[in-house]
């Protein structure tokens, strides 16, 4: 196509590039969005086993829970739901605390 004299540009070749730049944000974007959301879910997800570990662990200790953080962190290990009988981190690199006194884990934000 060529441009007119007047120096602006045509409306069709307006419209076509906007919509390649949509069409580039539509592919770019979503995958950013999503993998944040699945990290925090995971967070969550390991701070509900953590927390079904600890119940457990009270269940099968006479209703007494872990008493400090390095207990905690002996129980998740020997747990046999503990994945590969290691403490699980957090997909943001944080470390899950344990609350002695109300006997969970603490909630982190992201």
């Amino acid at each position: 196509m060529s441009h007119p004299k007047n120096g602006s540009v045509p409306l069709a070749e307006l419209v076509f590039g906007l919509l390649i730049v949509g069409l580039l944000a539509a592919v770019a974007i979503p995958p950013m969005v999503y993998s944040s959301d699945k990290r925090v879910a995971e967070c969550q997800a390991n701070v509900v086993l953590l927390g079904s570990m600890i119940e457990r662990y009270a269940t099968t200790h006479n209703g007494w829970a872990p008493k400090d953080q390095a207990a905690f962190e002996r129980m998740v290990v020997a747990d046999k739901e503990s994945p590969s009988g290691t403490m699980p981190r957090c997909p943001y690199g944080l470390r899950y605390d344990y609350d002695p006194l109300t006997g969970h884990v603490v909630p982190h934000q992201h």
